[in-house]
């Protein structure tokens, strides 16, 4: 099933998918779930799986503007460097630990959304398409062998970077942060409609022309591993969000560097969970 979160006439709400449209399902949950981060740390699905058994879209996806997946998550941790295409990386052999680092919720835009190159030093606005957990249940200390029992579903991200900041200190904040220079969406995908997560594949495009085309498999850390060694460090909570690391073609990559630029259109595609849609434009 694919939940989504919106806007419809200016008021935020939350849905299932289901053909072209949305049934509504804020509206009918009688309050008891204000969004689907409750939903998810409640155990609600059966009664969501219900709802929308028999029933007709109440909007079309056409007439909506898409949020966030999960509108206000409390954590976002993203996996940097995490792909085998990051010859870097591997030069001494397989890395001992993944790279770790936050985001700001509003450094995403959601799906339909403008990505926006900041004004000040953002010409070197790049992309990095990513597969995306959303964590189920409350959870510390995950055994690996459990990690999938606490995954509630599965998004895609940009994981844009501002690559002009890179060296101005020793902190990944200001290149990973920077006003929405990313993006999520354009919904969160169940966790019972992935079979196999590993098996998923990225790709990534800049107005049409492939840039990134990867899969899942490339990954140094696994997905199971990401999210137990992430519950090491913190408490995760259900509608935390995890980025997984994305495959090689990046813009810094290119030769010379493709960087995106106002007018561009980026798509980022998986089959399975969606396809993630922003133009760019300068703030």
């Amino acid at each position: 099933m694919k939940l989504v979160s919106y806007r419809h006439s200016g008021v935020a709400r939350f849905g299932a998918v289901k053909d072209d449209g949305v049934v509504e399902l804020s509206g009918r949950l009688g309050g008891q779930y204000p969004n689907l981060a409750s939903v998810l740390g409640n155990g609600a699905m059966d009664a969501i799986r219900e709802l929308v058994a028999g029933r007709s879209p109440d909007v079309a996806l056409s007439d909506i503007e898409y949020d966030l997946p999960i509108p206000a998550p409390q954590k976002i941790m993203c996996i940097g460097r995490n792909y085998r295409a990051y010859h870097e990386v591997l030069e001494d052999g397989r890395p001992d630990w993944p790279s770790v680092f936050p985001r700001f919720v509003n450094s995403f835009a959601p799906h339909g959304q403008p990505i926006v190159r900041p004004k000040v030093d953002g010409d070197q606005l790049d992309y990095e398409g990513e597969i995306v957990v959303v964590i189920g249940k409350r959870c510390r200390h995950v055994a690996q062998a459990d990690a999938m029992s606490v995954i509630g579903g599965y998004t895609v991200a940009n994981e844009g970077s501002v690559r002009n900041w890179i060296g101005r200190g020793t902190q990944n904040c200001p290149v990973k942060n920077q006003y929405r220079s990313g993006s999520m969406g354009p919904w969160m995908v169940t966790a019972d409609e992935i079979d196999d997560p590993m098996k998923l594949h990225i790709n990534t495009r800049v107005s049409g022309e492939t840039r990134q085309d990867g899969g899942a498999d490339m990954m140094i850390f696994d997905i199971p591993y990401v999210v137990a060694f992430v519950s090491t460090i913190t408490w995760l909570e259900p509608g935390d969000v995890i980025c997984t690391g994305s495959p090689g073609g990046s813009a810094i990559e290119q030769d010379p560097p493709a960087y995106l630029k106002p007018g561009d259109v980026l798509e980022v595609e998986i089959p399975g969970i969606g396809l993630l849609r922003n133009s760019i434009e300068d703030e």
